[in-house]
C-alpha cells in the first residue's frame, strides 16, 4: 500500500515539474543594444541568424526612437521611458547652465537632471531583482543610493561573444542570478562612423554580430535558458552617409566668437557668450543656413519632436541637412586617422538627424516565451519598452511618456500568466495528492478498527444459529464458521 502512495507521490511531482518551463526566481530578460544598427541593414543582411530570430519573435511595423538619434540620448529613454527634454540627456555632451559645466559620458549628472525618474535597472533591484549592465550608458552611477548587481564599465573594441558569455554568467549565477540583463555594444556604429553605412566594412561587422548573436542563444540552449529567458535586440538609430565634402564649417560663415556650442552633428546647440546680444548671433546663423545646408530648428519642430522645455536646450539649435555635418566632424576624421584605420575614404557615416529620416529608423525584435512567434506588431516607440519591462518583471512603473497599450501586441503570453498556470498545475497536483493520501489514510483506519470476534464467540453463535433454524443448512455460512462445523458436530 506504502509502496502505492510513494509512486502517486513521484508521479505527481514528476507531472508538474514537467509542466514548470519557468525560471525558479521568475522571469529573466535580457535586452541587447547594437549601437547604430539601422532597420534598412536589414534589407542587405549579410547573415542569416537575426533573420531566423524575426521568424521566431515579434516585432514592429515602425520601430520608432527619439530625437536627437544620439546614442546616449536614445538608450536613457529606454532606460526610463520618457522623452530626451524630460531626462534631461539632450545630446551626448550637454551644457548644464546651472552646474556651468559641460556634461559628458563620465559624469553622472549628465543622467541625474531629473531625480523624479529612476532606470528599470534600479527599479528592479529597489524591489529585490537582481540587474545587470554591459557598458550601457548611464548604468554605471548609483540611483536612490543604490547600485546593480553586476556591472562592466565601458571598453573600446568590446567583444560580443564575450559580452553575451557574461550574460550567462550572470543568468546562471548560484546566488544572485541576474533576472534583468542591459547589454550594450557600439558595433556597427563605431564602423559605420568610420567607413559609411554602404560600405564592405560594415558589413563584415554586421556578419560578426550575427554570428555573436547565434553563439548567445547557442548558451543559452546548453544552459537549458532558450525557452526561459526573453530576450529583447534592439538599436538606437541607423546611420547615414556623408562625405567630407558636405561639411558645413561655421567658422568659415559667421563670427564664432560670440558664442560656443555643445553637442555633435548634426545638431548643435549653440550658446551665446555673456555681454553678447543673441540676435547677434541669431540673424547671421539663419541668413548663411539659407544657402549651407543647415537651418536654426523651429519651435514648431522642437514641440513635435519633444525636443523643448529643457534648460540643457539652448534657445538657438542648429540642425543640418540629410548627409551634410558641421565642422565638428572634421575630429571624427582625425580619430580614424588616428587610430590607423584602413582603407578610408571620403565618405563616411553620422546620425543625429529627425527620427522621420528612414536611415534613422532602429531595429526592436522580441524572442522568448513571453512573445509572439514571427508577428508584425503596429508601430510602437522605443519609449515604451520601459512599460513592458515593468509589466513583464512585475515592477511599480515610476513616471513616463510611455505607452503599454502600445507595445502589449508583442506579447503572447505574459510573464505572470506564464507564472499562473505552473502554480494552478502544483496546485491540482496538491489536490490530487492529498485526496490519495486521504484515501488511503481512511482505508488504513477502517482497517484497523475492525471488530475482533474470539473463538468462543463464533462458535457460540454458530450454534445457536444453527439450534434456531432447526438444523437446516445455512447458506450464509461464512469460511470460518464451514471450517468450524466439523467441531461442533462432535461436540
Amino acid at each position: 500500500m506504502w509502496a502505492l502512495v510513494l509512486a502517486l507521490v513521484i508521479l505527481c511531482c514528476g507531472w508538474c515539474s514537467g509542466g514548470l518551463e519557468v525560471s525558479p526566481i521568475g522571469p529573466q530578460i535580457v535586452v541587447i543594444s547594437l549601437d547604430g544598427f539601422g532597420q534598412h541593414y536589414l534589407a542587405s543582411y549579410p547573415g542569416h541568424f537575426l533573420p531566423t530570430l524575426y521568424s521566431r519573435g515579434a516585432y514592429p511595423e515602425k520601430f520608432s526612437n527619439q530625437f536627437t538619434t544620439k546614442t546616449f540620448p536614445n538608450h536613457f529613454s529606454v532606460a526610463t521611458g520618457v522623452y530626451e527634454d524630460v531626462h534631461g540627456v539632450v545630446g551626448n555632451t550637454v551644457y548644464d547652465a546651472a552646474l556651468n559645466a559641460t556634461l559628458d559620458i563620465h559624469n553622472q549628472s549628465l543622467f541625474t537632471q531629473n531625480p523624479s525618474l529612476i532606470p528599470i535597472w534600479t527599479l528592479n533591484e529597489l524591489v529585490g531583482g537582481h540587474s545587470g549592465c554591459i557598458m550601457w550608458p548611464g548604468c554605471g552611477f548609483p540611483y536612490r543610493n543604490k547600485n546593480v548587481t553586476f556591472f562592466e564599465p565601458f571598453r573600446h573594441s568590446a567583444d560580443l561573444r564575450g559580452e553575451m558569455y557574461r550574460v550567462v554568467e550572470w543568468l546562471t549565477n548560484a546566488t544572485t542570478p541576474a533576472n534583468l540583463v542591459m547589454v550594450y555594444h557600439e558595433q556597427p556604429d563605431l564602423i559605420g562612423h568610420a567607413y559609411g553605412p554602404d560600405s564592405p566594412q560594415v558589413l563584415a561587422e554586421l556578419k560578426k554580430i550575427d554570428s555573436a548573436l547565434q553563439y548567445f542563444f547557442h548558451e543559452l540552449e546548453i544552459f537549458g535558458l532558450r525557452d526561459i529567458v526573453d530576450v529583447i535586440i534592439l538599436s538606437d538609430h541607423g546611420m547615414m552617409s556623408v562625405k567630407e565634402r558636405d561639411i558645413v564649417d561655421l567658422s568659415a560663415l559667421v563670427d564664432t566668437s560670440k558664442f560656443f556650442f555643445t553637442g555633435s552633428s548634426p545638431l548643435l546647440n549653440v550658446w551665446v557668450k555673456e555681454g553678447v546680444n543673441e540676435l547677434d548671433v541669431y540673424r547671421p546663423l539663419e541668413h548663411q543656413g539659407v544657402s549651407n545646408h543647415y537651418r536654426i530648428l523651429e519651435a514648431a519642430e522642437s514641440k513635435a519632436w519633444h525636443y523643448e522645455n529643457n534648460p540643457r536646450i539652448s534657445r538657438i539649435t542648429l540642425l543640418a541637412d540629410d548627409h551634410y555635418v558641421f565642422q565638428d566632424f572634421y575630429e571624427f576624421i582625425d580619430s580614424f586617422k588616428e587610430k590607423k584605420y584602413k582603407d578610408l575614404t571620403d565618405t563616411h557615416g553620422e546620425h543625429g538627424y529627425p527620427t522621420t529620416t528612414t536611415n534613422m529608423e532602429p531595429i526592436f525584435v522580441a524572442v522568448g516565451p513571453s512573445f509572439h512567434r514571427g508577428f508584425k506588431a503596429p508601430n510602437f516607440s522605443n519609449i515604451d519598452v520601459y512599460p513592458l519591462l515593468c509589466r513583464m518583471l512585475s515592477l511599480p512603473a515610476g513616471p513616463h511618456n510611455g505607452s503599454f497599450a502600445a507595445i502589449a501586441p508583442v506579447l503572447a503570453q505574459p510573464s505572470t500568466t506564464r507564472l499562473l498556470k505552473p502554480l494552478i498545475i502544483a496546485l491540482a497536483c496538491m489536490v490530487l495528492l492529498v485526496g490519495v493520501v486521504g484515501m488511503v489514510a481512511c482505508a488504513l483506519t477502517r482497517r484497523s478498527h475492525k471488530r475482533t470476534v474470539s473463538a468462543d464467540s463464533l462458535i457460540n453463535g454458530y450454534v445457536y444459529r444453527k439450534t434456531m433454524r432447526k438444523e437446516k443448512p445455512l447458506e450464509d455460512r461464512s469460511e470460518e464458521e464451514c471450517l468450524l462445523e466439523p467441531e461442533v458436530e462432535e461436540v
